[in-house]
């Protein structure tokens, strides 16, 4: 590869990472406390492009394929097959205060299944709540209603389930607002043991997917 080729790679490259941190692309492949750092390697690798001045081996003609990669295909969030094939991830909190006022009131899938599962319910008593998430089918066939969460990035996303008690949309990967409120029971996640909660569905409406879709 000689130097102008591999300067307009690294433009390429440089340009397809920052149009990732403008357009909020990046949102569906990292956490979106990351966006500084993801801003400053696509700066990084403009003023290297830049600064270049010496050749680059032949396998620097690879360094196109991530960037029409970025270019040319919308990535689309984790969603149902990821769901199916990773365990419930649940965090225990130290203690769950009375949920904000208003009727219904919304929360995150998380903080609902924390408070189901670690609270009992208690936390949630009868108070009307409403979750947003995308439907799966656990392996019973179970309608399940799902949010991913991320630790650093797409790669280690895992899932937040809710066992949906009611009529809800069957289609995976059905964005949807659900009203309801706290079931007692659980059933076990069959890929790691996990307990996932159940939640008494009272609407589910279908919802464009979020510009966030991870918690």
């Amino acid at each position: 590869m000689n130097r102008t080729a591999a300067t307009v790679v690294l433009l390429l490259l440089g340009a397809a990472v920052l149009k990732v941190c403008v357009t909020g692309q990046y949102l569906r492949y990292v956490k979106e406390g990351l966006w500084p750092f993801l801003l400053a390697s696509g700066l990084l690798v403009l003023v290297l492009a830049a600064a270049n001045r010496h050749r680059h081996p032949k396998v620097g003609w690879l360094l196109p394929l991530p960037v029409l990669a970025l270019l040319l295909v919308a990535p689309q969030p984790l969603g149902s097959y990821a769901a199916g094939n990773a365990g419930m991830a649940l965090t225990r909190s130290d203690e769950y205060p009375p949920l904000p006022d208003g009727d219904p009131v919304k929360v995150t899938v998380l903080d609902y299944a924390s408070r189901a599962v670690f609270d009992e319910g208690r936390s949630l008593g009868a108070r009307r709540v409403v979750l947003t998430g995308f439907t799966a089918t656990g392996a019973d066939g179970a309608s399940l209603l799902v949010r991913m969460i991320l630790t650093c990035c797409a790669a280690d996303g895992r899932p937040v389930k809710v066992v949906l008690d009611g009529r809800v949309p069957s289609e995976p990967d059905t964005w949807i607002e659900v009203t309801g409120t706290f079931r007692p029971g659980s059933v076990v996640d069959e890929v790691n043991g996990e307990r996932i909660p159940f939640l008494k569905v009272e609407s589910a409406t279908p919802v464009p997917a979020p510009e966030r879709p991870y918690e």
